[in-house]
């Protein structure tokens, strides 16, 4: 397997493309949220869908539950719910601090991880009453499911943005 060299450690190419592909997608996030107003950031399309702010909330917690908590053995410090409940209670500016924040710590716990973590299984862990079972995943399938549900969600929020903004400027460099 294919290994990067990086800051004097050997960086598994898995481990690279997935910081990546998430540095990608907060880019796109950080894009989006400068386009908008707080109102904007924080507005339902319906009382049952998210907004935004609601999005960038809860990648923030999933990330750090995944990554920083049940790879890097930090405190579980997630209230799921009140990612969804939140309306209006974060700036722009706080949204962002938040993403990049946990972004940094889940870099520290990436750049650790060899290629026999690949196999080691960790539980994501859920406090008693909180409607989700508790669950074991390999490093590496966890880290492929926290990709992708990061994509889904900031697929949503470049799309919410575009109805949302000012104009008709692309997030990003497709004219589609």
């Amino acid at each position: 397997m294919n290994k990067i060299e990086r800051r004097g450690t050997n960086m598994h190419l898995f481990y690279k493309q997935t910081l990546q592909l998430l540095d990608t997608e907060l880019d796109r996030i950080h894009i989006a949220l400068d386009r908008l107003s707080h109102e904007q950031i924080w507005k339902k399309g319906r009382e049952s869908t998210n907004s935004i702010g609601n999005l960038c909330l809860h990648l923030a917690g999933n990330e750090y539950q995944n990554v920083v908590s049940a790879i890097g053995s930090k405190p579980f410090v997630r209230e799921r719910s009140a990612e969804f409940l939140a309306m209006g209670s974060y700036t722009s500016a706080q949204l962002r601090e938040r993403l990049f924040d946990v972004r940094a710590q889940s870099r520290q716990v990436i750049e650790k991880l060899t290629e026999e973590d690949f196999h080691r299984e960790v539980t994501i862990a859920y406090p008693p009453g909180a409607g989700i079972a508790s669950y074991q995943k390999t490093i590496m399938e966890l880290l492929y499911h926290t990709t992708s549900h990061y994509s889904y969600h900031t697929g949503q929020i470049v799309y919410m943005t575009r109805i949302l903004q000012e104009g008709d400027e692309h997030l990003l460099r497709w004219k589609h």
